[in-house]
């Protein structure tokens, strides 16, 4: 059974090119390899209703739905009030975050400030998710048939932290049977990707119950095979005659 994740990032700054995005990137790549997959990343702007909207979607046709940034202290960060009011749940203050929070203020020689505090607050129902190197938590929403919403901070060294030392570990034992799936690359050089279409072309390659991607860039071409567990004997062989066939274009430097 094939696990489908989404990720819907929030703020303002994602969208003005104030701030780079990278969360698909660094999720699609650590979900990849336990054998789930990020079907679908959404950049939306601070506003109550659109993310009310773009959650609520998600949760209909998708598994597992990642939400981050709109954490903060500043009025602008309302992700915790949207959905609040999707899910009817309340807000409320999760002391040990709060005290996580104030040890980390005295380590800096600070004192917590209300406004600070406001990054505590946690939707009521959710599993606390401990940031080990910033100040608002993590969250899980466990829902009704088996899906699980994720709440992140934004900043990508939080949200990687808290993803890596919490979420992975329950994924892998909520989805023990997850199997990551074959990848095979096959690396060229001095040829353009529609040359070696127009070869595979000709030769008939059409591999079944295989993926193909062609990934051009700084002289190169890599072409990917995807398979599933099951189909080992086939992607190898898809990768033997491609071998074959571009054979005269092949990169075979280190690490190609």
């Amino acid at each position: 059974m094939n696990i489908y994740a989404e990720l819907i990032s929030i703020g303002n700054e994602l969208l003005n090119g104030r701030t780079l995005n990278t969360h698909a990137k660094d999720l699609g790549g650590e979900l990849y390899v336990i054998g789930l997959q990020l079907m679908r990343d959404t950049t939306i702007p601070d506003d109550p209703a659109i993310i009310q909207s773009a959650v609520r979607e998600a949760l209909a046709r998708t598994d597992l739905v990642f939400v981050s940034g709109g954490l903060g202290p500043t009025l602008d960060d309302i992700t915790r009030d949207a959905l609040a009011l999707l899910l009817d749940r309340k807000i409320i203050l999760d002391p040990p975050s709060v005290v996580a929070m104030a040890e980390r203020y005295a380590a800096r020689g600070r004192t917590m400030t209300p406004a600070a505090e406001r990054q505590a607050l946690v939707l009521e129902g959710a599993s606390v998710l401990p940031n080990p190197v910033g100040a608002a938590p993590g969250q899980r929403i466990d829902l009704p048939e088996n899906k699980a919403l994720f709440i992140l901070p934004g900043p990508p060294l939080e949200f990687n932290a808290i993803l890596k030392e919490t979420i992975l570990p329950w994924l892998k034992i909520r989805h023990a049977d997850a199997r990551p799936k074959l990848v095979r690359i096959v690396q060229t050089k001095g040829v353009g990707e529609s040359d070696i279409v127009t070869l595979l072309e000709a030769a008939n390659f059409q591999p079944t119950d295989i993926d193909l991607g062609f990934y051009p860039g700084m002289g190169k071409v890599e072409i990917r095979l995807v398979a599933h567990p099951d189909f080992e004997t086939e992607i190898e062989t898809a990768r033997q005659t491609l071998n074959t066939l571009l054979n005269e274009f092949l990169d075979t430097t280190p690490n190609a």
